[in-house]
């Protein structure tokens, strides 16, 4: 199976690439650092997109049209919404809304609702996700992630997140999930808590970035087995 893998920054990536091992080839691609690994019969393409919608939708339409991938995962540090989390807990994402997305000056249609949907949501792959859950265990909490091109750190912008049903943010996950949508193929995201759910999000960013608390590479290869369909037992249920 051919699978691209994308993170927006090098922090993210090192962690991946170490647990990857040696790769059998690299280079600049479109703008974007692509490493490619051979595991378990697998091709594994490792791109950085850079950090934003646009570079990452980007980045997945590269991988796609060149590398011809089956399947795109995405690994990061996120922004928590939600007092629950704690920095350094990871997150599968079930559902992305592009919040900055907003047309409804023209048409009342609601703010991150894309034209020919009937909701604000994108919904990652669910049979990946099954998957995935049923190798850990069931072990990640299931978010809806609001997307967009900004830093999110007030509480203002926080509560408006909110608003959405988000329990976390970033800023690449809805550009990947436009671009996997159109090319049908899935999308699967795990993403890291970086910073509490209140105004600390500079400060509390900088230190998990320094002291590389991504932690996804630990259950990596229980992630890669049950994506390329090594995984044979019963998929549970998906609930949002």
């Amino acid at each position: 199976m051919r699978i691209g893998i994308i993170t927006a920054m090098a922090d993210e990536t090192m962690p991946l690439y170490e647990k990857l091992g040696k790769a059998k080839g690299e280079g600049k691609v479109a703008g974007a650092t692509v490493h490619q690994f051979e595991i378990d019969g697998n091709e594994i393409y490792l791109a950085k997109s850079g950090v934003g919608e646009i570079r990452a939708a980007l980045t997945a339409q590269m991988l796609v049209d060149i590398f011809e991938v089956e399947a795109i995962l995405n690994f990061g540090f996120v922004g928590s919404l939600d007092n629950r989390f704690d920095i350094g807990d990871l997150t599968l994402v079930g559902a992305t809304v592009h919040y900055q997305f907003d047309t409804s000056e023209i048409d009342d249609v609601p703010a991150g609702q894309y034209d020919g949907k009937d909701s604000v949501y994108f919904h990652l792959d669910r049979n990946l996700i099954a998957k995935v859950q049923n190798e850990l265990g069931g072990i990640l909490p299931i978010v809806i992630d609001a997307s967009g091109d900004k830093f999110v750190a007030s509480r203002e912008e926080k509560e408006y997140l909110r608003t959405f049903g988000a329990h976390i943010c970033d800023m690449e996950c809805a550009g990947l999930a436009i671009a996997t949508e159109r090319n049908g193929i899935p999308l699967l995201s795990i993403k890291v808590i970086s910073d509490k759910a209140d105004e600390s999000a500079n400060v509390s960013f900088g230190e998990v970035v320094r002291r590389g608390l991504t932690k996804y590479e630990s259950i990596f290869p229980a992630v890669l087995k049950a994506v390329s369909g090594k995984s044979e037992t019963p998929l549970p249920p998906v609930r949002l």
